[in-house]
């Protein structure tokens, strides 16, 4: 919940220009709910682009952000209309300070090793399992995290239920009596702060005197698999069952499609977008470059200068 004061004061404090339409004393004492166009709700606080201005019309008693002239917005749906520049990176902001609750402390089920270094700021859910690692802080581990040994999670990394990061690999080969020789795992996970990871994520340890390695700031959607030693930069965002063989390297602020595959040893450059289901079997040291089909190839070059459907116009400063 939020109310109208804290949201025009985190305006004026993030030195964002506004413009109001509306009556905002009608608001002051009540709780809003971010919500969403797709279930419209009163009481609401939306946010709607200038070319879905329109939907307006549907919304009552709500606070709407918008990049729409206010001249030409619908005036008898006891809203309150608040320009800024670009609504969504506004409400998202809003949200983001707002909605979201941290927690701490350690769980009575969790399991922590003598070893493990745990900043009393973070969240250690039910049935955590921590070997030897270092967890900073502000660290949100659900339930069902299993962290082993050499592992770094870095501030404010916030990780789903039934995760496990530190795995062991899979790397192997023959001898000379056809009996298979592993190789040990010996390495680390190294990740950065301020990423978000959901539920079933697989981190594979580096092999050797090898580190697995996320940037901060990096997503990873349900279900995604990271192979050993593989180096992930920051902002690196990967959809739904993502898979990453070993010593994959995938650029600053790429994005992963669903379900795609990245074979072993091959290099993505930054600001890249993968197509779901795509295979890259091949390096690609194009930045922004967009990346489709089985095999993999460029379908297109420059890809800031559109919006793909279902991906986040690719940032260029």
């Amino acid at each position: 919940m939020i109310f109208v004061p804290q949201i025009l004061e985190f305006l004026g404090t993030e030195q964002i220009t506004f413009e109001i339409e509306g009556d905002t004393s009608y608001f002051e004492d009540k709780p809003l709910r971010f919500a969403s166009t797709k279930n419209k709700v009163e009481f609401g606080c939306y946010y709607l682009t200038q070319d879905y201005i329109f939907q307006s019309t549907t919304i009552k008693k709500s606070i709407v952000l918008t990049d729409a002239s206010l001249k030409e917005i619908s005036k008898g749906t006891n809203n309150v209309f608040v320009w800024v520049e670009n609504p969504q990176r506004v409400h998202y902001k809003i949200a983001a300070r707002f909605a979201e609750k941290m927690k701490n402390g350690i769980h009575s089920t969790a399991i922590v090793s003598e070893n493990a270094s745990v900043d009393p700021t973070a969240y250690i859910g039910p049935y955590c399992v921590l070997e030897a690692c270092k967890i900073e802080a502000g660290v949100q581990l659900l339930n069902n995290v299993i962290v082993r040994d050499n592992v770094i999670i870095g501030a404010r990394t916030v990780i789903e239920g039934n995760s496990v990061i530190g795995a062991r690999g899979m790397a192997w080969i023959w001898d000379e009596d056809g009996k298979r020789v592993i190789q040990p795992q010996l390495g680390g996970v190294h990740i950065g702060s301020d990423c978000i990871f959901g539920t079933d994520i697989t981190i594979v340890r580096g092999s050797l005197s090898e580190n697995t390695v996320v940037g901060s700031g990096t997503i990873m959607a349900h279900g995604t698999k990271i192979g050993h030693g593989s180096i992930i930069g920051a902002f690196v965002h990967m959809a739904n069952n993502v898979s990453l063989a070993g010593n994959a390297h995938i650029g600053t602020r790429t994005f992963l499609g669903s379900a795609c595959v990245i074979s072993s040893n091959v290099r993505i450059a930054a600001n890249c977008i993968v197509g779901a289901g795509a295979v890259v079997n091949k390096s690609n040291d194009i930045a922004f470059a967009t990346l489709v089909g089985v095999p993999a190839k460029i379908l297109e070059k420059d890809n800031y200068l559109k919006k793909s459907k279902g991906v986040p116009k690719p940032y260029k400063n």
